[in-house]
């Protein structure tokens, strides 16, 4: 692609950030297209499995991706300046990891277990921002024990790392093989008794194969899809599956202010509630635990993403939240660029927005950094990203949102006769009177829905989330509780609960 064609874009990107998502876009196939060019080659040769338990002995890895999709990018070089590369292997990603795992878990005669490892998702890659690079990398596979009938589903595995720094494409052999250690040690709770109750398959079977219970944790998924978060703190990702919070320690639900440099950012998340969890006994009464990976309240659980707590939304199979955008990636270029007097070249990118940011009619960059960004949870590896990503299945189409108020046994306070007015994205929504409920829809997919309620004396009336598009969304107004007014229902309950108002507004007729 021509840099004459690609200015244009990041052009539009500067002057209207409504299209960044495009330029994202833009900068994704850019990268694509360069990465041809080059690629990077995973070396696991000095790496080393750590499993204390080596009762496994994987006779071969088989790549199950649909369609074998590009494992991803990265950056050879520092900053902003790098070059991007596919990654890759030289072997080919079947050959290099399965002699790499037999090299580490041979094949014995006191092997407990000979498995394969089918793989069903493999991203590598670098999020830019600022002077600093995040590396990533996330897996997921199905395991099958080799009997004498054949190949049978055991359990389905996953992880996720995650890594900071100023040059990071070094770590992602160690990320790779991290991934690896961490699926093998799941295997230690397998039911490895039930397996050959699964349907026998053929090794040439295995990459299309969809086993029944794909779902993480069983054919009805997790814990945490099918109950309400029990209050606790949750140390890792199978506690919250499994809705196993640590109950030992007293928890305090926290609000604490949040300030911004940019000023956009500010306004976008004004009265929209932040919270922390701490202990609230003990010697570190007060604190926030050490190692949290998330919370819950009793009613949200709330999951910890770069140092700040967000309540998490159901969307499918799977969770999104809003969380703060990371660095923005063209306004840190174009502050470099304005610094830089020594005439480096930036590659492509750097130089179509120099040549944008030179001829920007307003003559700024904007910095959307920390503004309002929708971002998924992965349930099978624990990995978090932006959302809707490359790899959401889930259908773009309209959400709707049901806002109600059951309770008109409110404090004089948070009463009002006229009813609260929603207003949904800066236009107003509709008045709701307690005992009644309005429907909002959505259709802005993979975007952050701001809710706000004025009419009530409450200190965070506003919230931001990112509507499910797979079922009904049930919001329930506490106006009697002015930290937390929002409260999610599962689609079960908020069902019930309009199917109640129904009735008593036809009685009182």
């Amino acid at each position: 692609m021509p840099v004459r064609e690609i200015v244009p874009i990041l052009k539009a990107a500067i002057l209207f950030p409504s299209v960044k998502s495009f330029l994202l876009a833009a900068l994704l196939a850019l990268a694509g297209y360069s990465a041809r060019a080059q690629t990077y080659y995973l070396d696991l040769s000095y790496q080393v499995l750590t499993l204390s338990d080596n009762t496994l002995a994987v006779e071969k890895v088989v790549d199950g991706r649909p369609g074998e999709p590009p494992i991803g990018i990265v950056y050879r070089g520092l900053g902003v300046y790098g070059k991007s590369a596919a990654v890759g292997f030289r072997q080919g990603l079947e050959t290099e990891l399965t002699n790499f795992v037999q090299v580490q878990l041979p094949l014995r005669p006191t092997s407990g277990h000979t498995i394969v490892l089918c793989l069903r998702s493999l991203h590598i890659g670098e999020t830019l921002g600022g002077n600093k690079q995040q590396a990533t990398a996330d897996l997921s596979a199905d395991v099958y024990e080799h009997l004498p009938t054949g190949y049978h589903f055991v359990c389905s595995v996953g992880s996720f790392a995650s890594a900071y720094g100023h040059e990071t494409t070094g770590r992602h052999a160690g990320h790779l093989v991290q991934l690896l250690n961490d699926c093998f040690r799941q295997l230690g709770t397998a039911a490895w008794a039930d397996a050959a109750r699964q349907p026998a398959r053929t090794l040439a079977e295995l990459a299309t194969d969809r086993p029944a219970t794909l779902a993480v944790g069983g054919k009805r998924g997790p814990a945490i899809l099918r109950e309400v978060p029990r209050r606790g703190f949750y140390f890792r990702l199978d506690q919250f599956l499994a809705n196993r919070p640590d109950t030992f320690s007293t928890l305090v639900v926290d609000t604490i202010a949040r300030r911004y440099q940019s000023r956009t950012a500010a306004a976008q998340w004004r009265q929209v509630a932040r919270v922390r969890p701490l202990l609230g006994a003990g010697v570190r009464a007060g604190k926030v635990p050490e190692g949290l990976w998330g919370f819950s309240d009793g009613r949200q659980a709330f999951v910890l993403y770069d140092k700040q707590f967000f309540p998490l939304m159901r969307q499918g199979s799977s969770f999104t939240f809003v969380g703060e955008a990371p660095v923005d990636p063209i306004h840190a270029l174009a502050q470099a660029q304005r610094q830089n007097s020594t005439g480096l070249s930036y590659g492509i990118v750097g130089v179509a927005i120099g040549e944008a940011v030179a001829n920007s009619v307003s003559g700024g960059i904007p910095d959307h950094t920390a503004e309002p960004m929708a971002y998924g949870l992965d349930l099978r590896t624990g990995a978090i990203g932006a959302f809707p990503s490359l790899h959401t299945t889930l259908r773009p189409d309209t959400a709707y949102v049901y806002v109600y108020q059951v309770s008109q046994n409110q404090p004089a306070s948070a009463r009002t006769e006229g009813g609260v007015v929603v207003v949904a994205e800066g236009r107003e929504a509709g008045v709701l009177r307690p005992g009644k409920y309005l429907e909002v829809p959505c259709t802005r997919f993979g975007k952050p829905l701001r809710l706000c309620l004025t009419g009530l004396s409450l200190a965070n009336p506003c919230l931001l989330v990112v509507p499910n598009t797979s079922q009904l969304n049930y919001l329930r107004i506490d106006a009697a509780n002015p930290r937390q007014p929002w409260q999610w229902v599962s689609a079960a309950q908020g069902a019930a609960d309009l199917d109640e108002l129904d009735k008593q507004t036809s009685a009182s007729r």
